[in-house]
């Protein structure tokens, strides 16, 4: 459906024109109505329309007038005239105005409908020609920013300005380099680009967006007649904010801009600083908007590596959060260069994955066996950098705890089986301790953070429970049920049953005998 903005400085008449004509009938929705050609402009740029039906004669800007400045706004509007004046000098203004029509009041229908399939058609074929002139515009702005030759970039450029209307050759520019960063690395729907299209065009002379890949884009801009072109960061900040979120789920869109040059001729290095920009959120990370005064020098990385790969060696061995964070807030503070500061997650991981080799191959091989330059080479900050290294090394780090805790739990249970098998005999813990070869402290500890309950409970539940199933036994004596648990003491022996079972052997024999 196309749009229409009515102007007419009569008010009963304008609102004839937009209440009581079948524009849905047509195809043609109204934009909006203005009383002059001051209001009109205005709503031009607010409505954007496809057409515009205004009266000739009206008070502050008259329709020539705003025809013509119009025309300086949004060349490819389509206005069509209306008069209650059927003169020759009316009808030869509109001609130099590149009128789509001319109408006479009181309106016809029949003719007003005729005339409106007409310039729909124009709007039809304006519409394709920009299509073939936007898609070899983009070829050419993508052509001139790999450009390396001054004659064929020259040559470029007279293209470009012949071909883009609205761009004019010794006008000032702006160039961008816009990019999405997403989860996986996936493109953003086509409505992206067109929407992203439609905002520049809305807000420049003349824009051309060229894509470079999936998610990455150059863009070129003219400002309007009177408009500074500057690298305003509160516009483009307020257009990433409204982009960002259509590019999808976790999706950042980051641009750069690019210093401000004029001519064509300067188009590619304005966009070397505006792409320079955008590599800055290495740095800055992604989802900002990024201009040349934001980005410092790159220095060469001179702190010892191996330093902090032993830390954090050390640091996944004794099964702490593992943590790479000085190294890696060294790297952004200095501005260390890409490819040093890749080198540099590349040795800590080498060093994590070196060390824990043989956990590794028995365990989760696909950390033995992880591609980290590829990984790496898909990251675009130093920030993502440092989790994929900290997400390795906990990954790494958890295997540790869970070797350790099988480890744990295999001598708790070696533990219980001495115990059962044990329980009759004078047991103590060292005793115990010297059967497994460890610690007496390390198995006490140990013991208790893997059942709840010290050594010396655990045997002392034991043997009161296999007391009371001997007590069952009346031929038994209360002194051979206490040697049968490992009490020599019988004196002690009926403390602790009463102890654990509120009474004494004898009381308990009796209740369940």
């Amino acid at each position: 459906m196309y749009s229409i903005l009515l102007v007419d400085d009569e008010k009963l008449e304008l609102e004839t024109l937009e209440r009581y004509v079948d524009w849905n009938a047509m195809d043609i929705s109204v934009a909006g109505t203005a009383a002059n050609g001051k209001e009109a402009l205005q709503a031009l740029e607010s409505c954007r329309p496809d057409i515009v039906l205004t009266d000739v004669r009206m008070p502050i800007m008259d329709g020539l007038e705003f025809a013509r400045r119009a025309r300086q706004l949004r060349k490819q509007v389509k206005i069509v005239f209306l008069s209650g004046h059927n003169e020759f000098q009316y009808i030869k203004a509109a001609l130099n105005v590149e009128a789509a029509g001319y109408l006479l009041k009181p309106i016809d229908l029949e003719e007003l409908e005729a005339l409106m399939e007409r310039v729909k058609r124009k709007c039809e074929e304006d519409r394709l020609a920009a299509q073939g002139e936007d898609w070899a515009a983009e070829k050419l702005l993508l052509q001139m920013i790999r450009e390396s030759d001054p004659a064929r970039l020259k040559e470029r450029a007279e293209q470009l300005a012949m071909l883009a209307s609205g761009l004019s050759a010794g006008a000032e520019l702006l160039t961008a380099a816009v990019t999405i960063d997403a989860d996986g690395g996936t493109a953003p729907p086509p409505e992206w680009l067109r929407t992203l299209q439609t905002e520049l065009q809305a807000s420049f002379a003349r824009s051309i967006v060229a894509e470079l890949a999936p998610g990455a884009y150059a863009v070129a801009s003219q400002a309007k007649p009177g408009m500074r072109l500057e690298a305003d960061r509160a516009y483009w900040e307020a257009l990433r904010r409204r982009l960002e979120p259509l590019a999808g789920d976790g999706a950042a869109l980051t641009i750069g801009l690019g210093a401000v040059g004029r001519g064509i001729e300067r188009l590619p290095e304005s966009y070397r600083t505006a792409k320079l920009a955008n590599e800055y959120k290495f740095y800055l990370e992604p989802g900002r908007v990024i201009v040349p005064e934001d980005c410092g020098p790159l220095a060469p990385l001179e702190a010892d590596v191996e330093a902090y790969a032993a830390e954090l060696v050390g640091a996944v061995r004794r099964g702490e959060t593992p943590a790479a964070a000085p190294l890696f807030a060294l790297l952004r503070d200095r501005r260390i260069r890409r490819n040093e500061a890749g080198h540099a997650a590349i040795r800590l991981l080498t060093a994590v994955e070196h060390e824990f080799s043989a956990l590794l191959a028995g365990g989760d091989q696909e950390l033995l066996f992880a591609d980290h330059w590829k990984e790496l080479s898909a990251l675009t900050s130093l920030g993502r950098i440092e989790t994929y290294v900290l997400r390795y090394a906990e990954r790494v780090a958890s295997l540790i705890k869970e070797r350790d805790a099988d480890r744990s739990r295999q001598v708790a249970d070696r533990i219980v089986r001495l115990i059962g098998e044990r329980y009759h005999l004078p047991l103590t813990v060292d005793d115990i301790a010297k059967e497994i070869y460890l610690s007496p402290n390390y198995i006490r500890t140990l013991f208790k953070e893997k059942t709840g309950e010290t050594i010396h409970e655990y045997l002392t539940r034991i043997r009161m429970g296999r007391a009371a199933e001997l007590l069952k036994d009346k031929s038994l004596k209360v002194h051979e049920v206490s040697h049968a648990v490992g009490y020599e003491n019988v004196s002690y022996f009926c403390s602790v049953f009463y102890k654990h079972k509120g009474s004494t052997p004898n009381e308990y024999r009796k209740a369940y005998t």
